[in-house]
């Protein structure tokens, strides 16, 4: 038997009641070229609930480990997509070896491609790291499982591990090819119905070379999901599951033939994509099955962008804040919610560079656009072995947090006296340009639940108990669907409670666990 978890993430605000798709890719995939073998999937907060405290932790952690101890699997692998998952992931792997001391555990995601050396160094309970893509390392560890064999004994492709103080790593193999991608297997979850948001990748990979992003690290170029397997699959999705909202993953979405496919299934499709490759003249054929559409915009100051390796010159620059102009108007006159993903304060940002973007902000700020649009901008954060680290490094002014890779290392001074607080002050005066109309906070609120809220606003008593997990008990919330339909009648009363603090700091929407 082999299982597969998803780990809590520290950060409410990232979280979104879908199914885990990284592990459900790898996991559909292993039981599809071994049908006789056992596997299931834990997803930890839809199974057992979110923690909102120490003792939640520990009730959720116990349940697992009772789980664990029945069925008896041969490994366990551990998905660690983001940062603020990865010091949950190490304490679950300690509880798990502490208890069963023999199971054999191996991660994979961004977080332990780029930081594997600091995980080896951090704890002793990770048997083996899967590096990029996992699904053909995965098969191999769990057919030698299987067969009873201990995978370090094994060479697996792609994949890390420390013996005797000492850290080796397995020939890099080719990327994996997705014409053999398996089709998702909703039956490997406990709970396939209890979702409320389908997640799905029609690509993998992203030949831009943004600073800020890990993509290149696994995927470094785009490679498209065959049209057969999208068609199998999305069927599959809209069979099994009471979901009606379809939230893609691609790093860079351009399947915009599909969008008939999905509106003929009564989808919603939440995308994200790059303010310079989306054509505004798609919007209008698109209106009636988009939820939200995202945009990857970060910064209307060239300078900016250029650090960023987001613009190549000022003609792409020109072209970059044109085309968002177009997509602003394109969508409000088509009433297409917008989010815009931004960054205050990245490593040389000058108090100028702040005030071209809250200029820009202010031309598309228009009252009258029924979608509704967000600007979703916070302070920088600088992690080691990435390109931002380097510069922030290289540039004397620069003053960050340098906390190591499980800290928040937030940038502090981007450049010569810009202080924080001036940062902050952009941030809130930009985000509060943000047009929440019923229908964008409608689409949020089905995605997002938590959107920026601070955990403080998850121990308020209007929240109703059975938001939470038992009679009384409001240490862990439960995030299953019709839990959270009670929860989002309440969203907009929150919401308005807590709007001054979501502007604020990223560390206010950690959970302390």
């Amino acid at each position: 038997m082999i299982l597969f978890i998803e780990p809590i993430s520290k950060n409410i605000g990232m979280y979104v009641p879908a199914y885990p798709l990284p592990i459900m890719e790898i996991a559909s995939f292993a039981k599809y070229n071994l049908p006789d073998v056992n596997i299931e999937i834990i997803s930890i907060p839809m199974d057992y609930g979110l923690p909102l405290s120490m003792e939640g932790k520990g009730e959720i952690y116990q349940k697992l480990l009772k789980d664990i101890s029945n069925l008896k699997p041969k490994g366990i692998g551990i998905s660690c997509t983001a940062i603020a998952q990865a010091e949950e992931a190490i304490s679950l792997c300690e509880h798990i070896k502490v208890s069963q001391p023999g199971i054999f555990i191996f991660w994979g995601g961004y977080f332990p491609t780029l930081y594997y050396e600091e995980i080896f160094s951090r704890t002793s309970a990770v048997d083996l790291i899967v590096i990029g893509e996992g699904e053909i390392p995965t098969l191999k560890i769990i057919r030698l499982l299987e067969n009873g064999k201990n995978p370090l004994d094994e060479e697996i492709p792609n994949s890390v591990w420390k013996k005797d103080e000492t850290i080796y790593r397995s020939p890099k193999g080719p990327r994996f090819n997705l014409e053999q991608k398996a089709l998702l297997n909703l039956d490997l979850l406990r709970f396939p119905k209890a979702y409320d948001v389908l997640p799905y990748g029609f690509s993998r990979g992203c030949s831009f070379r943004c600073n800020f992003c890990m993509e290149e690290f696994i995927r470094p170029s785009r490679q498209e999901v065959p049209l057969s397997t999208i068609h199998e699959d999305i069927n599959r999705l809209a069979r099994q599951s009471k979901a009606h909202t379809l939230l893609i993953s691609d790093a860079l979405f351009k399947s915009f033939s599909l969008f008939p496919l999905i509106q003929s299934m009564g989808l919603k499709i939440n995308f994200e994509t790059r303010c310079d490759i989306l054509d505004p003249a798609i919007l209008p054929q698109i209106k009636d099955s988009c939820g939200v559409l995202a945009l990857g915009f970060e910064s209307a100051s060239y300078s900016t962008l250029k650090r960023m390796n987001k613009v190549k010159d000022r003609s792409h620059f020109q072209k970059y804040l044109a085309n968002t102009k177009e997509i602003f108007q394109k969508a409000k006159e088509n009433e297409i919610p917008l989010m815009v993903f931004m960054i205050a304060g990245y490593p040389g940002d000058t108090e100028e560079d702040l005030e071209e973007s809250l200029h820009f902000i202010k031309t598309l700020s228009v009252a009258d656009a029924p979608g509704g649009y967000v600007f979703k901008i916070g302070e920088c954060h600088v992690y080691p072995k990435t390109k931002t680290y380097d510069l922030a490094l290289s540039l004397p002014d620069v003053i960050f947090d340098d906390d190591g890779v499980f800290g928040q290392n937030v940038v502090r001074q981007s450049s010569k006296d810009l202080s924080f607080e001036t940062i902050l002050g952009y941030t809130e005066s930009i985000f509060n340009l943000s047009h929440l109309t019923p229908k964008l906070q409608q689409a949020i609120m089905g995605i997002m639940p938590f959107f920026r809220l601070p955990v403080e606003a998850l121990k308020d008593d209007i929240i109703p108990d059975l938001c939470f997990q038992g009679t009384g008990n409001r240490e862990i919330m439960n995030v299953q669907g019709p839990s959270l339909a009670q929860f989002r009648k309440i969203l907009p009363e929150l919401t308005q409670k807590y709007r001054n603090e979501m502007s604020g700091q990223r560390s206010v929407r950690r959970l302390s666990i």
